[in-house]
């Protein structure tokens, strides 16, 4: 990554007029008096509720409680539509072949594409035609969902062609600081806080050059928010659960999609289980990569325990590569999932690794046989060994668990 990548990452961070246009985000949407019925029943959207004017995070789960979509549903007049990274095709046959009776119709939208700002995107006032947006509503304007505001569609003013505006509040949502639901990083200040407030805009394609023009604001390199994302400890299922079978847990993602009172969705006893009992199978883990070496692991790159004789000197060559007589001698823990050089972190990574790993293991990531070879990495725990979130009943002095507080009945 060069030095208008971090440019370009510099720009979105700081919330200047840039936007991008990610092909990643793709669009699904139903039409009729069941629609939100059909995303409820099939996600962790709660029954009952209806997503504000700047939508909901939901994912779509499988029987044993296994990440198959992430999604956002946002209100389109009197339609839905589902902002998501899958393929948009795949997510409309899930919602179709789930349909039976219900009076939805579900259509893949590739006419559309996604603009993305680091915040609102509003007209500039009449008297400054040099500003182009206003300050994002202060916290007292939100709704008692935690949303803000639709002031009557604020944002038709600099983007009629949109279709509406959705917001990203990871890692807080629904009027709760740090989520809706159960949350495994607890303490501290959590990294999400500098992606908070990101803006999606569904547009029509067609129209792409004529915004590009108009908004007075520079396009970047999508790839730019990856970086963003990973130090935000962001998920995104088509990285952190492309393997099928990686539950929220793991990736701490329930803080912002499933309240324990979310209502009955597939998936949801498993989600209940592991809540109470704790210990999902992987943990979620932010890398440090050191940073001398020029070459970035790829996605599903091995990470290591190091062998402890790796503390040998020429365990960790000049160029910060793992070798030596037995530097990745202690077994592959798990795999990265997503890999980027920061504007200011340097070269990190997230990746799902076993839960009890140690949390001062000296790690290595890569094969020693890849280009580049095996780079050493730390790591900050995203989700704790302990795989115990806030929401998990005290083992000491607590009731016992009937089967009913199991699942979350």
């Amino acid at each position: 990554m060069g030095r208008h990548d971090f440019a370009d990452q510099r720009a979105f961070a700081r919330g200047e007029n840039v936007y991008a246009m990610p092909d990643a985000v793709r669009f699904v949407s139903l039409a009729g008096p069941d629609a939100l019925a059909l995303v409820a029943a099939l996600t962790t959207l709660p029954p009952g509720v209806t997503p504000t004017a700047d939508g909901q995070e939901a994912l779509a789960l499988d029987a044993r409680g296994h990440i198959l979509f992430g999604m956002t549903a946002l209100p389109v007049g009197t339609d839905w539509l589902v902002i998501t990274d899958a393929p948009a095709e795949e997510l409309a046959e899930h919602f179709r072949s789930r349909r039976f009776r219900r009076r939805v119709e579900i259509t893949a939208r590739p006419d559309l594409r996604a603009l993305v700002a680091p915040g609102p995107i509003r007209a500039a006032p009449a008297t400054d035609p040099g500003a182009a947006t206003d300050p994002d509503p202060a916290p007292a304007a939100r709704g008692a969902a935690g949303r803000v505001a639709t002031r009557d569609e604020p944002w038709r003013a600099a983007l009629p062609e949109a279709l509406g505006e959705a917001r990203d509040w990871w890692p807080g949502a629904a009027g709760r600081p740090d989520g809706i639901g159960p949350r495994y990083a607890v303490g501290g200040d959590h990294p999400g806080r500098a992606w908070a407030g990101l803006a999606i805009y569904p547009v029509p394609a067609s129209a792409t050059d004529e915004l590009a023009a108009r908004l007075g604001r520079r396009q970047i390199d999508p790839a730019a928010l990856e970086a963003l994302r990973i130090a935000a400890w962001r998920p995104l299922a088509s990285s952190e659960a492309a393997d099928g079978r990686t539950l929220p847990h793991e990736l701490d993602w329930l803080r912002g999609v499933a309240a324990l009172d979310s209502g009955c969705y597939p998936g949801q006893e498993t989600v209940a289980k592991i809540v109470n009992l704790g210990k999902p199978p992987r943990r979620l883990v932010f890398l440090h990569l050191d940073g001398s070496s020029a070459t970035l692991p790829a996605a599903g790159a091995p990470v290591w325990l190091a062998d402890p004789r790796g503390d040998t000197p020429d365990a960790v060559d000049a160029e910060g590569r793992l070798g030596g007589l037995g530097g990745l001698g202690g077994g592959e823990l798990g795999r990265v999932t997503a890999a980027a050089a920061h504007h200011e972190l340097g070269p990190i990574a997230l990746a799902l690794i076993k839960r009890d790993t140690p949390l001062d293991a000296r790690l290595g990531v890569g094969a020693a046989d890849a280009p580049g070879g095996a780079v050493a990495a730390s790591q900050i725990a995203v989700v704790p060994p302990s795989g115990e979130s806030d929401a998990r009943p005290a083992r000491h002095g607590a009731p016992p668990r009937s089967r009913k507080r199991i699942l979350g009945r």
